[in-house]
């Protein structure tokens, strides 16, 4: 790696968080958080989720943020630097797979939008509510235009990231965030005033406690890294642009509630409009393709808000999509780089993750009876990240700082060597990361790994 080379940052801290809020909201938000409360009890899970974004999620991130600002490089570097050659480095050979398993199938979910944002203003101003799942049904089982989309979306995907991180992923941000929390906003007025919306909004905010158990913590684990992307190594190479003097703790705070903020919107949204239409609230991806467009058709000028919410949706799927392929990108330009720049690594990710994608695909078609250890394709890769990569991770990442980097270089860290006051929340944070993240991260790894082998 040339270390002579400048090495690009963020322009300030706005551009920091609205990039990196961009790359935690997307489909982990707007999706799959909804059909994940709608799959573990509802506000049970809503509640259980909060409890662990504060516990663990919040410290986690800040940890990954911190390694990869001392690092100043891709992932696999900055865990070299920070330890040496500890076998701890092969956290980012994984975070690097776990990256290219996680864009291919958001890369086909980005492609089921652009279908969708297409027919916004002819077949979906105008369906029944009852025919939408048939509309959806009708194109994920084709073969070829859900691949030609997951092509088109991971297309655009390598051309942001080709332009780098203030050009490409930074500019794309401050545009596209703030209109899709405008659009969230208007729309869960219309949501919450739907008639029979009133027992979704009881389910998703009044929790019944029986149904907190250990697969249920598990999941909220696995969902909120998902979302925040800790344990992705995502965030390391996010931190690497950082500027010394900035105040990690607080853009944390920040990224992290913004992140949460638009997850209980959509599940506000969602999650009574479900009720409202007696849709499963626990049906999975098709929840969010099926549901809005019902609640469009219902709408005045539906096809517009159609249109807007998907194309919104798309920039929130792009902006962290693109964060995504940013773990593999650096990590080939810097460590070959007489092969590899920032262009033809992000093509080459773009096409490992095509290939990946394709599988994905069809598995909600013409290969949705093929089983790999008992699970659909889909399912595979997402269990595989989400339930056991990212909390394996995040689980030595706690070991690194908690016990490795130690309490004294981990506080001048997150303190700029002293120079950022509030020294108690910052004690907290380190006990926090040292003891109990540990202890939760271990008993979710086991009870994921247990989860996997009694399912087939």
């Amino acid at each position: 790696m040339d270390n002579k080379k400048p090495r690009e940052q963020w322009s300030g801290r706005l551009g920091f968080v609205l990039a990196t809020a961009g790359s935690a909201v997307g489909l982990g938000n707007i999706m799959k958080f909804p059909w994940m409360t709608g799959q573990n009890g509802g506000a049970a899970f809503l509640f259980t989720y909060i409890i662990v974004m504060l516990i663990i999620g919040i410290g986690m991130l800040l940890c990954d943020f911190l390694i990869g600002r001392n690092g100043k490089a891709n992932a696999v570097a900055s865990y070299r630097k920070l330890l040496g050659n500890n076998h701890f480095t092969w956290m980012g050979y994984l975070g690097i797979f776990s990256a290219l398993l996680a864009l291919s199938y958001y890369a086909v979910f980005g492609g089921w939008m652009l279908h969708y944002i297409l027919h916004s203003f002819t077949t979906l101003a105008h369906i029944n509510p009852a025919d939408v799942g048939g509309f959806f049904g009708a194109f994920v089982s084709d073969v070829w235009g859900p691949i030609l989309g997951t092509l088109i979306f991971l297309a655009i995907t390598v051309v942001i990231v080709c332009g780098g991180v203030k050009k490409g992923i930074e500019a794309a941000s401050k545009f596209m965030m703030p209109a899709l929390i405008v659009i969230l906003i208007i729309l869960i007025f219309r949501a919450v005033t739907l008639p029979g919306a009133g027992e979704g909004i009881v389910y998703y905010l009044k929790p019944d406690f029986s149904k907190i158990t250990l697969p249920v913590i598990a999941a909220a684990v696995g969902q909120c890294f998902f979302s925040l992307n800790v344990g992705t190594t995502g965030m390391v190479n996010y931190g690497s642009y950082l500027r010394d003097d900035e105040d990690v703790f607080k853009s944390t705070m920040q990224v992290a509630f913004t992140d949460f903020g638009v997850a209980f919107f959509a599940g506000l949204i969602i999650i009574p409009s479900a009720f409202a239409f007696n849709i499963d609230v626990g049906s999975g991806p098709m929840l969010l393709f099926v549901t809005m467009p019902s609640l469009f058709a219902q709408l005045p000028l539906g096809g517009l808000f159609c249109f807007l919410f998907f194309v919104l949706l798309l920039f929130a799927s792009l902006t962290s999509s693109v964060s995504i392929l940013e773990i593999f990108v650096p990590f080939m330009a810097e460590t070959f780089p007489k092969k590899f720049n920032r262009t033809n690594s992000s093509i080459l990710g773009g096409v490992l993750c095509l290939l990946l994608g394709i599988p994905v695909s069809l598995s909600f078609g013409i290969w949705g009876d093929v089983r790999i250890l008992g699970q659909d394709i889909f399912s595979l890769y997402d269990n595989f990240i989400c339930i056991f990569a990212y909390p394996l991770i995040a689980l030595c990442t706690a070991i690194i700082v908690g016990w490795i980097w130690g309490k004294k270089n981990a506080l001048d860290a997150v303190t700029n060597k002293g120079t950022l006051a509030h020294k108690k929340i910052y004690d907290v944070w380190f006990f926090l990361v040292k003891f109990v993240c540990p202890i939760l991260l271990l008993v979710v790894v086991v009870t994921g790994l247990v989860g996997f082998f009694q399912s087939f």
